[in-house]
């Protein structure tokens, strides 16, 4: 779903935020539902389980406060669900460090999308709204 904003993005340039908008609206509804099942029935598709990794890069580049949430939640679901999955449940302390491991992750590939330091300081620029510590 969010092929022509990585690629976008590897090119140094930004996506049109108004397709963006519109396929990322569509790839929470998706996701959102996904998430509603146990992950053992998660799809590896992307078309209809889209990586969380992007739905957090698009609220980056949206500038979307309210969704980054959203994302945020679903990324923390997903752990859960993983761990529970496999019998080992976090600690809320653990739970709540790896969620934010993996989104410092996350953020860091985004980042390393661009081909040029300029570019990565655009980059860096859009995410220091949601990650301050930038």
């Amino acid at each position: 779903m969010f092929e022509q904003m990585v690629s976008a993005l590897k090119n140094g340039t930004l996506p049109d935020v108004n397709l963006l908008r519109k396929r990322f609206a569509a790839a929470l509804v998706k996701k959102m539902g996904v998430i509603r099942t146990p992950c053992s029935f998660w799809p590896a598709d992307t078309k209809i389980n889209p990586p969380s990794k992007q739905l957090l890069w698009a609220t980056i580049l949206l500038q979307d406060k309210e969704n980054f949430s959203v994302v945020e939640a679903i990324i923390s679901t997903e752990l859960e669900e993983k761990q529970r999955a496999k019998g080992q449940p976090d600690s809320t302390q653990s739970h709540t460090a790896k969620v934010q491991q993996i989104l410092q992750a996350y953020l860091l590939e985004f980042i390393e999308l661009a081909p040029s330091q300029t570019f990565k300081e655009n980059l860096r620029h859009k995410a220091k709204e949601f990650f301050p510590a930038l």
